[in-house]
């Protein structure tokens, strides 16, 4: 939750944030694939494509349900314009 807020000014301390919540580990798959797409999001904006890639990767296997199909799918048009 930390660094959703964070997200909203300054991108270092959410990626941070969600780096340690990742560390930590969350409970529920698709907690987990959103922590990894808010972190992805947050590397497009740092122009970091390689680290973006494979978070979004890892957020598709851990979405079991299918819940974040549509936010996966526009990521990955965003990757597309770096």
């Amino acid at each position: 939750l930390y660094g959703i807020i964070e997200s909203q000014k300054n991108l270092t301390l959410a990626e941070k944030s969600f780096r340690k919540a990742l560390s930590f580990g969350l409970s529920m798959s698709t907690d987990l694939a959103m922590a990894k797409l808010s972190l992805a999001g947050i590397l497009i904006q740092k122009r970091r494509k390689r680290e973006a890639t494979i978070l979004i990767g890892e957020a598709k296997k851990s979405d079991k349900h299918n819940m974040l199909g549509e936010q996966i799918r526009l990521l990955k048009t965003q990757i597309k314009k770096i």
